[in-house]
Order: C-alpha cells, then structure tokens, then sequence
C-alpha cells in the first residue's frame, strides 16, 4: 500500500508529458560553379577580393526554417531546422563560386585578416519557402544583391539584385530545401557570369 500512492503520482506525472520530436536538421549541397575562368588580362586578374560575411534579416541568420502562407504570413517549421544557417551558407557559397572562377589574383573569406584591393558585400532579402493558394502551391524564392566595392576609396564598382524563383517537387520543408538547393545553384551561375563581364 505504501508504493501505491508514489506509483500512481509518478503515473499521472509520466502520462501528462508528452515527447517533443527531433528536428531534421537541413543542409544544403549546392555545388558552386564548376567551370574555371581564365582571363589573365582582364582589369580582374590583378586584384585580390575579399568576400564579406552577408547580411540578412535575424530569421535568416537563425538555424529555424521559415515558410510563408499568402505572402505574408511567417511560420517557422516546428520539426525542421538548418545544420547551418541560410546567411552562412550563402557567404560560404558566394566565396567558393568566386574562388573556383579563377577571375582574381587571390579570394579571401571573411575570417581572412589580411587586407585585399577589392570587398564584395551580399546582401540576403529572401531565402523562403511560399504556400499559396489554400496550400495548393508552394514555391521558393531567393534575392541576394551583389557588390563590388574598391576597399581603399570605398567607391562602389559594380552592383546586382539577383532573384531566382524555382517550385518546390513536395508540399513539406523537405520539398522546400531541395528547390532551395536548385534555386540557389542557379543563382550562383547567374552572378558567377556577371562577375566575368564586369572583369572584361
């Protein structure tokens, strides 16, 4: 009789929590321009670049995975998250895209303390998965503004908006991350050609 009333406390207790499920954790395997540029005499080849950290809005620097509902209305993913944050992967992407291009003397990344002759600074606007249409369609859609800055004057040489819209293959954040994923692919071949024109 005296374990009966711990037995039956501890029963209520175990029965009214309840198991909150693992997130899946995303990352990303987008893989950066493959084709290395030489231009050897263009105004690019003698100049060392150094690739800023990018900046986002606090959701986009956070390891939460959001969706859009009607444009307008932010929900985060309650079981899925980011391995790594969309701002990083996007600085880290941008920097490989750039280092594989061969159009510089040398890429730096952010972390590098050394000084280099040209920054490029990218801003994230959009990074998102959409569902519109009472959840009959979903999309992905990303914005990042590219530019080239002299770092001794300041003075801005060059500067993009790219924006790529691509639809998602499944109505989850699993169908979303692979859009992304594509998305993003596209986006950096997109501003990876830029960069070649602006070098010649």
């Amino acid at each position: 009789m005296r374990l009966l009333l711990p037995i039956l406390i501890l029963s209520v207790f175990l029965g009214c929590t309840s198991k909150v499920p693992m997130a899946t954790k995303y990352k990303m395997s987008v893989n950066p321009q493959e084709e290395t540029i030489n231009m050897k005499n263009s105004q690019c080849s003698s100049q060392s670049l150094k690739v800023m950290q990018t900046f986002s809005s606090f959701m986009l620097m956070s390891s939460d995975m959001y969706y859009v509902v009607d444009s307008n209305k932010v929900f985060p993913y309650s079981e899925s998250q980011w391995a790594i944050a969309p701002n990083k992967i996007v600085s880290s992407k941008i920097y490989e895209m750039l280092r594989d291009t061969n159009l510089f003397k040398t890429v730096q990344s952010s972390k590098s303390r050394t000084d280099a002759s040209w920054l490029v600074e990218s801003k994230l606007e959009d990074f998102m998965q959409y569902y519109e249409n009472n959840n009959t369609e979903s999309y992905v859609k990303i914005s990042i503004n590219l530019t080239i800055i002299d770092n001794a004057s300041s003075k801005v040489i060059a500067s993009k908006v790219f924006k790529v819209k691509a639809k998602t293959k499944t109505m989850n954040a699993e169908g979303g991350v692979l859009a992304l994923d594509k998305a993003l692919s596209e986006l950096l071949k997109q501003s990876a050609s830029w960069f070649i024109e602006e070098c010649k």
